[in-house]
């Protein structure tokens, strides 16, 4: 992409964009030869979430909002100010968006081609790092702010949360949690990519029984800490998956500190078992669903006493 005559070089300095400053002088100019200044008018979408991300934008000026889908409904899970730069993550893992940017007020940004930013990326680990910091930040704090159980959470905690929280990537075709295995210490939120929660067929082994496909802003691996019991179903990437994992023992300080969190876990876990059985009843007798399923759930008021509710 040829220079744009509206391209400021001094605004390609780390003191306007504070994220760009692990660049080197030589590296500011490159970015700076292949940018394009664009504006947008107010309520203009920017980046559209599911479209593959073509750029990296430096907002010179304005303000924009980040909405993601989830669930059916839209919810805002974060703003983008001037001097912030925004589509790394889609650029970085060279995939779809996974939120869409609109301008709140008529804005003014600067657009690096995706493949120009990658080449910064391959000659600076600085940058890379950075970038990788900032999109595994942003998605966890996007899926955290659309999962049921962590909206109800002080947005305090949450950022704890996201403190102390590890990120892993499995490839499609990998396991993240195997029916019957006894490891519950983890809990997952998926960041990105897609999974299938499954079963083994209860009488024709060959065959699995499908529950449910996650999403971002899903969470994974909940029902066995409600149950105490060994993971119930198999949990498979049907496409590459980032992830967020959270100790299992601090989702249980925060049902004893928030009863909100508590109830929305214990919830969400009742409701992912009716389905689960609802689901078995159409293959097996309902008792035998019942007894795979809800019947392995402590009652609300036994719940509601372990956790001092």
């Amino acid at each position: 992409m040829s220079q744009d005559e509206s391209v400021n070089y001094d605004d390609f300095q780390g003191s306007t964009f504070p994220d760009l400053s692990v660049l080197y002088p030589d590296e500011f100019y490159f970015m700076h030869s292949c940018a394009k200044y664009i504006t947008f008018d107010a309520n203009e979408p920017v980046i559209v979430e599911g479209q593959t991300g073509e750029y990296l934008y430096l907002v010179k000026s304005g303000q924009l909002r980040v909405n993601k889908r989830h669930g059916g409904n839209i919810y805002e899970v974060g703003s983008v100010n001037p001097g912030d730069i925004f589509g790394e993550a889609s650029v970085l893992y060279n995939s779809t968006a996974g939120a869409e940017v609109r301008a709140i007020d008529g804005c003014e940004l600067y657009a690096i081609p995706a493949d120009k930013v990658r080449e910064l990326f391959e000659s600076n680990e600085r940058f890379l790092r950075a970038a990788t910091q900032m999109a595994e930040r942003r998605a966890a704090a996007s899926s955290l702010a659309v999962n049921p159980i962590f909206t109800t959470l002080p947005l305090a905690v949450r950022e704890v949360a996201l403190y102390n929280a590890k990120f892993v990537n499995i490839k499609e075709g990998d396991v993240l949690i195997r029916e019957g295995d006894s490891d519950v210490r983890f809990m997952f939120i998926m960041l990105a990519g897609e999974a299938q929660v499954s079963m083994r067929h209860p009488t024709n082994p060959s065959k699995r029984i499908i529950f449910a496909n996650l999403v971002s802003g899903d969470e994974a691996g909940e029902i066995a800490v409600i149950t105490e019991r060994p993971h119930g179903a198999t949990v498979t990437a049907t496409a590459p998956v980032r992830l967020l994992v959270i100790s299992n023992d601090a989702i249980l300080a925060w049902s004893d500190r928030h009863s909100d969190f508590a109830y929305a876990l214990y919830g969400q876990v009742h409701r992912k078992l009716k389905t689960n059985r609802q689901v078995l009843r159409t293959i097996i007798d309902d008792r035998d669903a019942r007894s795979l399923t809800t019947n392995s759930i402590p009652s609300l008021d036994a719940f509601k006493e372990k956790h001092d509710l």
